[in-house]
Formats: C-alpha cells, sequence, structure tokens
C-alpha cells in the first residue's frame, strides 16, 4: 500500500511556551486499525472530586530561602530546564551525571545506552524462565533476575564515541531520549508499558547488532513499510519494522547485525514474540507503525468508588488504537465498554507478573476507596486496657517534641517525633476523651509546628531553584548527597513528608483553629513537593514520588543504580497516601482527599 506524507504538529509545552514541533510521518492511505475481540475498555472520563485539580499554583513561601542545587541535570535543553523536572521517575537515572548509561526499566523491557560499542539503545526482555529463585528457604528470600543482556542494539553506522545523548519534554510517564552524532539523530519516545521500542531516525544509517547469533532472518511487507522476523541463538525471536518518509527502505542481515545501506529517514520498531505465543505476530504486524508519545493522567472519586485512567497521545500511521501493554493490577480493574480491546499478546513483566498487550488510546480503571480508614476510636476496650493506655499516655504527653523536632537535624527523624506525638493527642482526645491531657499534647505539638512553619529548626528546608523542590538544607553541607537519608537529593520525600502531613492532619483534627492559611499554605507545600497532581502548578513536578503506572511510589531521587529505582518501604508509601486523604478531610478539600483516597486504593490493588 502506497504511503503519503502527513506533517503533524505536536504540542509538547506547558501553557504553550515550547515552540511546536513539527513531524513527518509515512501515513498509509486506507490504512485500518486491528480489532480482535475481547475485553472492551471504557472510553470515558470520570466526574467527580478531580485528583487532577491543582493543590495550589503560588510560590513557596518566604521563609524559604531559594537555592541552586548542588547536582545540576544532563541532556536537557534550556526550554525544559525552565520547567520542573521529574526526580523519581523510573527514567530518571539518565537525567543525573555518571547515570545516563544506567538502564530504565519500562515494563516489560529494559533499556540503556551505551557509548563505547555499540553505540546506541540496548533492549532486553527477561522471561520468566529466566529468573532464579532462592531454593533453601520457602518462601525464598531472594531472587536473581539477570539483567545487561542486550538482545538489541539501535543505533546507527555513523556512530562513534561522539554520539551524545539528549533528552527532552520529561513527563511523569515519559521522556524523549535522543542520540546524535553530527548532522543525524535518532528520536526514542520512552514510555511505560511500551509494546515496542520505536527509533525516529533522520539522516543515519540503520545499525542493529546482537550479542546473540542470528539463525534465522524473514523479510516481508506490511501496509506502509516493511518487516523483519529475526530467530536469535537464545531461543527468542523478534520483530523489526521499518516505516520510511518517503519511498522503500530495506534492511538487511550482516553476521549478527541488521543494517541499512544508505542513511535513513523514518522510524523503525522493535518488539519480542514471546516465546511459546502463536498469535503475537500477526498482532504486532496489524498495529506496527503507531506508537505512544504521551500519556495523560485523569482520575476522579465518587462516593466509594474511584476512577482513574491514561489517555495517549499518539503518532504515526494510526491514531484510532495503540498497542500498549497493561500490568496484572489494571487488568484487574479495567472498565468494560465499546472501545479498545484486549489482545492475545502476553509478556512478562520485569518484577509485576504478566503483561497483556490492549489496543485503545485511552485506559480507564476502578477501584473501590478505602473510605473505613479514619481516626482513631474509644469503642471496644475493656476498663483495664483504658488504663493501661491512659498510664502511657499521660507518661508520653511530656515527651519534649518541640526540642527533638527543632533539633534532630533530619526532617525523616522530626517527621516521625511529629506523627508519634501527634498519635500520642489524638489517642487523649478520641480514645480517652480526656480534655486536659489533650490540650497539653496539642500546644506542645502547635508550638513544634510553630518552628518549623518558620522554618527555624536546627536544619531548615529550602526551595532548590533547579530541580524545583523543597529539600533539606543539609546536603549542602559536608553530609553531600547522603545527608539525612539524601533528602537534598530527593530520596525519600514521601517517608519524610508523609509523617508531617499526618501530624498536621491530626492537629487539625483536634483544632480546626489551627488550620491558618499560613499553616495549611506549608504544609500543602510539602504535599506540592510529592504530590502535585498538575502541570499547572509551575513550582513543582507532576507527581514526583507516586508512579501511577506500577501503583506504587519510587523512593530514590538523583542517584542511579544497576537494578533501577527502588520502592524501599511500602508501609510509609501508603503512609503518605492515608496522610493525604486525613489532610483532605481536616482542610475540606475533596480532591486532595480523593488523590489520597485514591492512591491507597491503586497501592491495595
Amino acid at each position: 500500500m502506497r504511503a503519503f506524507m502527513k506533517r503533524v504538529t505536536i504540542r509538547r509545552s506547558k501553557k504553550g511556551k515550547k515552540p511546536a514541533e513539527t513531524l513527518a510521518v509515512a501515513v498509509p492511505s486506507k490504512q485500518k486499525p486491528l480489532v480482535i475481540p475481547g475485553l472492551k475498555l471504557a472510553e470515558v472520563k470520570p466526574t467527580g472530586n478531580d485528583i487532577t485539580v491543582p493543590v495550589a499554583t503560588t510560590p513557596p513561601g518566604s521563609q524559604f530561602s531559594q537555592l541552586v542545587h548542588p547536582l545540576q541535570p544532563v541532556g536537557y535543553g534550556a526550554v525544559d530546564l525552565a520547567n520542573p523536572i521529574e526526580t523519581n521517575k523510573w527514567w530518571a537515572q539518565l537525567e543525573v551525571s555518571g547515570g545516563q548509561q544506567s538502564p530504565a526499566f519500562a515494563f516489560p523491557y529494559t533499556l540503556w545506552w551505551s557509548n563505547d560499542g555499540p553505540y546506541g539503545i540496548n533492549i532486553s526482555h527477561t522471561e520468566a524462565s529466566q529468573l532464579v529463585f532462592d531454593t533453601a528457604n520457602s518462601p525464598p528470600q531472594y531472587y536473581i533476575n539477570p539483567t545487561g543482556i542486550s538482545s538489541w542494539n539501535v543505533g546507527a553506522q555513523e556512530f562513534n564515541n561522539s554520539v551524545t545523548m539528549g533528552l527532552d519534554t520529561p513527563t511523569q510517564f515519559t521522556v524523549n531520549v535522543t542520540l546524535s552524532q553530527g548532522g543525524g539523530s535518532i528520536i526514542f519516545p520512552f514510555v511505560e508499558g511500551m509494546a515496542w521500542i520505536t527509533g525516529i531516525y533522520s539522516g543515519l544509517t540503520p545499525l542493529l547488532p546482537s550479542i546473540h547469533a542470528i539463525i534465522s532472518f524473514q523479510s516481508s511487507t506490511v501496509s506502509g513499510g516493511s518487516k523483519y522476523k529475526v530467530g536469535l541463538n537464545d531461543g527468542t525471536t523478534w520483530l523489526i519494522y521499518v516505516f520510511p518518509i518517503n519511498g522503500s527502505y530495506s534492511l538487511a542481515q550482516s553476521g549478527n547485525s541488521v543494517v541499512g545501506n544508505s542513511p535513513f529517514n523514518g522510524y523503525i520498531q522493535v518488539a519480542k514474540i514471546p516465546i511459546g505465543s502463536s498469535t503475537a505476530e500477526p498482532i504486532y504486524d496489524a498495529n506496527a507503525g503507531t506508537y505512544v508519545t504521551s500519556m495523560t493522567l485523569f482520575g476522579a472519586t465518587s462516593g466509594s468508588t474511584g476512577t482513574y485512567g491514561f489517555q495517549f497521545g499518539t503518532a504515526g500511521i494510526s491514531s484510532s488504537s495503540v498497542l500498549h501493554f497493561a500490568l496484572p493490577h489494571h487488568q484487574a480493574s479495567f472498565l468494560s465498554d465499546t472501545q479498545g480491546t484486549a489482545t492475545g499478546i502476553y509478556i512478562q513483566s520485569t518484577t509485576m507478573g504478566v503483561m497483556q498487550a490492549y489496543t485503545a488510546t485511552q485506559w480507564t480503571m476502578t477501584e473501590t476507596l478505602p473510605s473505613n480508614i479514619n481516626w482513631l476510636s474509644g469503642t471496644g476496650f475493656t476498663q483495664s486496657q483504658l488504663s493501661a493506655i491512659a498510664a502511657a499516655a499521660a507518661n508520653d504527653i511530656n515527651y519534649a517534641v518541640g526540642t527533638m523536632t527543632a533539633t534532630s537535624g533530619s526532617q525523616y527523624y522530626s517527621g516521625k517525633f511529629f506523627a508519634m506525638y501527634a498519635e500520642v493527642c489524638l489517642v487523649a482526645n478520641d480514645v480517652l476523651q480526656d480534655s486536659a491531657l489533650a490540650a497539653t499534647g496539642i500546644a506542645n505539638l502547635e508550638a513544634a509546628f510553630a518552628t518549623f512553619q518558620s522554618n527555624t529548626q536546627v536544619v531548615p528546608l529550602c526551595y532548590d531553584t533547579t530541580w524545583k523542590g523543597m529539600v533539606s538544607t543539609a546536603g549542602y553541607g559536608p553530609g553531600g548527597s547522603g545527608a539525612d537519608f539524601g533528602n537534598t537529593w530527593y530520596n525519600d520525600h514521601h517517608f519524610h513528608y508523609g509523617y508531617m502531613v499526618y501530624a498536621a492532619a491530626v492537629l487539625g483534627h483536634l483544632d480546626p483553629t489551627w488550620l491558618t492559611p499560613s499553616n495549611v499554605d506549608y504544609i500543602n507545600c510539602l504535599v506540592r513537593d510529592v504530590a502535585n497532581p498538575t502541570s499547572q502548578d509551575p513550582y513543582f513536578p507532576v507527581f514526583r514520588m507516586f508512579d501511577w503506572f506500577v501503583g506504587h511510589s519510587w523512593a530514590a531521587g538523583l542517584f542511579f543504580f544497576g537494578d533501577g529505582k527502588d520502592q524501599e518501604s511500602t508501609s510509609e508509601d501508603y503512609n503518605f497516601s492515608y496522610a493525604l486523604r486525613l489532610w483532605g478531610i481536616v482542610t475540606n478539600n475533596p480532591n486532595s482527599q480523593a488523590r489520597g483516597d485514591l492512591m491507597c486504593a491503586v497501592q491495595r490493588r
């Protein structure tokens, strides 16, 4: 089928500040998306309390100094550097010095750049049969998931050790990775759950080497382009699709590589046929040529139900559907409707079970909200139990919460001190119903919070103007990146600030008069650092910690590791979501409560 040229103008900026980009793509004149019977996904956005409504859009308070971060991002241009940059995402290792060759775990594929030959983006996928589990214990205490096995490297014959990596348009789900040398480039849209790795070539000759031997190589055509089915000696089979902007273009086998014979303008897609699958190839064929360029989160709660999902932006030969992999927790909560379809492609993810491919430009999922998690109750205790609790509370109320929080030198420990003391106050008021004991605790807690609201604790916070967030000034001293568990480097903010938000919610519950504009703004500033829900807020990235695709947060900040980002503490991750729910209740902010509720529900799933 003959393809005609279509130029698509893509707005990638916040508030239109970034110039529009025009991308030329080959569009077959009568291309139709494949429709496969199966589960249908809803394409109706929810109504109710909106999780994407801004918390605030005002600058952090004047009590916070503004400092340039000790570690500067790499790879970005001036437009992206002017906006908040994500710091704790699955691909964020690529944006720090020394980490650009670290792996990005996209689920199901693992991707990394090598600039010491071969010089492109490596693609790896691990089958379940490759995992090795501890056999000495039941349940196993560890398992080994092999890394660094490059089935393919997508690069160019012109590349050498002068090739550079650039990044642009970072969002909570996606980033564009560009490899450039001379006047040529390859743009890779990195997206969580992508069904294939897409490389958009401009003036470079394709070179795709494998560390495995090629034992079979078959070529054929698909609508708008060509297809190559390649078998490797590790027992895997891969599909490579080529879509030129003009005319036709062919690849050939050369040893253990697939190569082009001249500079290429167009895009190449690489996908794996899961071992043992007899249905994947025709589905890939029917959907090849379209790829995801963006994901937009939407969500709302109404009553006991939370609804959320992703709107996919696409490019290529079709905009009516796009192949994308869903994790098990997505599959379990999809809404049924008439748009989109489940396919017969199943593939192992890195750590989260078997994924399934769907064709839809929007996913919609529902969860039952955990509306039963609220405050403490004084019912159900015997008199002897209440007596024991009263004795403990009378002792604990004397804890020097103001001194301990202000002088700890650690945002993490201070947060824990606040939360523990707030719990004592809550017990005194709601369980023991001892108004005098509660009043003593509330006064102490409010005095302690006053020190932090004014930012006069021994180690204050500051607003980082580089990455744009609230960080401890501890990391600007001799402790460097490791100070306070890496807070200055954006480690664990949902842990550290979650304790503060919880304590503030308890205080607002016990003494609503404490919820003055200045106190609310202070806590909201911490909330925005961790879970700002929208790009309308120019002072913080969107959902710094929580990953709505994988369903939990990433604790690691501006650090790089061979096995990627980590979750680290499920309980403290959940604690922030719970605290956000309570904070929304006491501040009468249903949208804030909705975020906390839905995050809790997704984590539970």
